[in-house]
């Protein structure tokens, strides 16, 4: 499945997070790289949505890997779904959850 594991993240829009988050519908605006950080600006969903993500990854190969599949997603503009649960937060591509669930 195409998703963005959980790490820790800072939510930079001050939004207050319950138990467990999801919003659906969303669109990646920009990615933007600086060492071994990845920020992942969103918007879009029924509600309109506004906001940041900042991944911190451990290495440098695993920033460079996340930062391409995020790029990508942008590019090709891809609803992506973003769940935060306990501080953890993932971006998963609708499309592909959604493909995966209906295979054979």
């Amino acid at each position: 499945m195409a998703q963005l594991d959980p790490v820790r993240v800072d939510q930079s829009d001050g939004m207050a997070s319950p138990d467990i988050e999801v919003i659906q519908g969303l669109r990646i605006f920009a990615v933007e790289r600086d060492g071994l950080e990845v920020r992942v600006d969103v918007y879009g969903g029924p509600d309109s949505v506004c906001g940041s993500l900042t991944y911190r990854f451990a290495d440098k190969p695993t920033a460079d890997d996340r930062a391409r599949l995020l790029t990508d997603w942008c590019k090709r503009g891809n609803a992506v779904t973003y769940v935060c649960r306990d501080g953890s937060a993932s971006l998963m591509d609708e499309q592909a959850v959604l493909s995966e669930a209906l295979e054979p």
